[in-house]
Formats: C-alpha cells, structure tokens, sequence
C-alpha cells in the first residue's frame, strides 16, 4: 500500500478546528448539575433517516417559548461529506447559474456559509470540498436543511440539538408537547455530549 497521502486526506486532517470551542465551553458550564432538553434524532422528523417523503417539521421553530428558537441546526463536521453541491445549502431544484451551481440556497435566513477548504482549481472548481458552516445567530432551527441532508442525497452530518445558552430551562417544554414524534426529552446535564467544534478555518 502506497504511503502517499492523498489531497482529500491531507485537508481533512489538516482542517483547523476553531469558531464554537469557546460556547462549547459555556454551554456546558450552564448545564452543569441541571436536567436540559435533549431532542432524539432517532425520533426528530427532521433528523430521523428514511422520511423521505416526509416535509419539513418547523414545531422548533414557532413552539418555542424563546422569540428565536432555543433549537439550532448543527453540522457535525467529521460526518460531513464537504460536497461541491450540497443539498442543504443549494436549493437543488432551482434553475442552474452561469457556473453550472443551483441558483438559490435553501436556507430561508440564508444561515449557512459556504467556504472552499484550500486552493481551488480554476479549469474544475467541482474538484474540491466545502465546509458549510451554520451560523446560529441566524438559524432559527426550521429544519429545512436537516431535511435535505439526509440519504441519500445527504450523509445526516446536520442535525437539530437544542441549544442550553439559549434555553430557559423549560419544566414543561412547549416543544415536546407539541413534538409528533416525542423526539424531546429530559436528561441530567452529565449525559449530554460536549458540542463538537465547528470549522470556520482552513489551511490553504
């Protein structure tokens, strides 16, 4: 086997891990000894793989008690596949531009920011990967690209989490109990995952 490594391989381990690791931080000392709201991707509408025919859930979004939703659409970026066209930034149905790309994005806040990782070949720019990185000031947890990242068409690497900066900690959550799918939960604060940072730096 050849110890060559590969273009796709060197940016992947060479990607700067850098932006969320600070609220990564906060997020946890804030729920630290507290019981927080969980939502169950395995239940989420949205999150959940094979509901295909399924649109959009937006209870996050209007249920919520908080103005802008305490629930936020994350990339998992190591689940990520960094495509040139990826059908939760691009709406892929729309018409194609003079670069050959879908002419309108998805998201309704235009809450996703596309950004070529490294140099990028000018005769082929579909020879290269994107990340895609959700701003959350501007997301307010509609779903709609949860939806489209989905397989096949996506890999799942985007998925609604609720946010505990911006949870008020709810007794009774209006979310869950309006949730179709019960996808809300409580857990002890010890049982939640550490956010995974986002990428918002590349080596070029």
């Amino acid at each position: 086997m050849s110890g060559k490594i590969t273009r796709r391989d060197a940016i992947l381990k060479g990607t700067v891990l850098a932006g969320f690791a600070a609220t990564g931080v906060h997020l946890i000392k804030k729920a630290d000894g507290q019981i927080v709201w969980e939502i169950d991707g395995a239940k989420c509408i949205n999150s959940k793989l094979g509901e295909l025919t399924a649109e959009a859930c937006d209870l996050c979004t209007v249920e919520c008690v908080v103005t802008q939703s305490a629930v936020r659409a994350v990339n998992h970026h190591s689940e990520c596949g960094r495509c040139y066209i990826c059908p939760a930034y691009f709406k892929v149905t729309s018409a194609v531009d003079e670069n050959g790309l879908p002419s309108e994005k998805l998201c309704p806040r235009d809450a996703i920011e596309r950004k070529a990782i490294g140099w990028v070949d000018p005769e082929d720019p579909a020879n290269n990967f994107y990340d895609y990185i959700i701003d959350e000031e501007k997301c307010d947890g509609c779903g709609k690209c949860v939806m489209e990242c989905k397989e096949p068409a996506g890999l799942g690497s985007i998925r609604l989490e609720v946010r505990h900066n911006l949870c008020v900690g709810c007794n009774r959550c209006a979310i869950s109990t309006v949730c179709p799918n019960d996808a809300l939960s409580q857990l002890p604060a010890t049982a939640v995952p550490e956010p995974e940072p986002a990428e918002s730096e590349s080596q070029t």
